[in-house]
């Protein structure tokens, strides 16, 4: 006569090691769950670094076609104070002539010329010309639509940096949804309690510590 054993031919184990490693239609549940949140919050972080990584390129893109702007009006600005240049000599040799009439004539083409004049002849620490000293009274105003243009521009940039990071943020927390991922996988397919225990307790700090920094970066 052959004793059989009770718990299956070949088996390798005793009763009480298998009860101590068996798996229990708790532990199933939870790991699936905890897989199902894991792998959800992991599509949306890396839903969100995408969409980040097009928010950082637009405003990128924006903020090279801002400045180019602004280098335009920067330029007419020049083309304008070159030319406003060449009125006021001859504006001043009417001034000196007497010519008034003339003088008046010349700078009504030009509405920033005369308003530098005015500012000028008043200014007693003007430079010799409304385009001379340290604070000329000449400032045309394609210069400062120019500045504000770059203003402009700096702050798409900054926003655009902005996105960068953040989206590196959210890398970041993918990577560590993907780490619990695969702690949470190995322990739904392993037998012995402590590895089990050990891989889930581990794959739920990284979950919990990717999860944190999504929401820190969303609030």
């Amino acid at each position: 006569m052959y004793d059989l054993d009770v718990g299956g031919v070949g088996s390798s184990e005793s009763g009480p090691a298998r009860a101590e490693n068996a798996r229990t239609p708790r532990f199933e549940i939870l790991i699936a769950v905890l897989l199902g949140v894991t792998a959800l919050m992991t599509a949306g972080a890396a839903f969100l670094g995408d969409r980040d990584d097009g928010q950082q390129l637009r405003f990128l893109q924006q903020a090279a076609v801002t400045q180019s702007e602004a280098n335009d009006a920067f330029a007419n600005g020049d083309q304008v104070r070159a030319l406003d240049q060449a009125i006021f000599i001859e504006y001043a040799l009417a001034a000196q002539q007497g010519d008034d009439e003339l003088a008046a004539y010349l700078i009504q083409f030009s509405p920033d010329l005369q308003a530098a004049i005015e500012v000028w002849a008043n200014d007693a620490n003007g430079g010799e010309t409304p385009f001379s000293g340290s604070d000329p009274a000449y400032y045309p105003a394609p210069w400062a639509d120019g500045e504000a243009l770059r203003e402009q521009a700096a702050r798409e940039f900054d926003q655009g940096d902005f996105y960068d990071q953040r989206g590196d943020r959210f890398v970041a927390a993918t990577v560590l949804l993907a780490v619990a991922l695969a702690f949470f996988g190995v322990a739904s397919v392993i037998w012995l309690r402590r590895w089990r225990l050990g891989l889930t307790v581990g794959g739920s700090v990284f979950m919990v510590a990717g999860a944190a920094v999504v929401v820190v970066n969303l609030v």
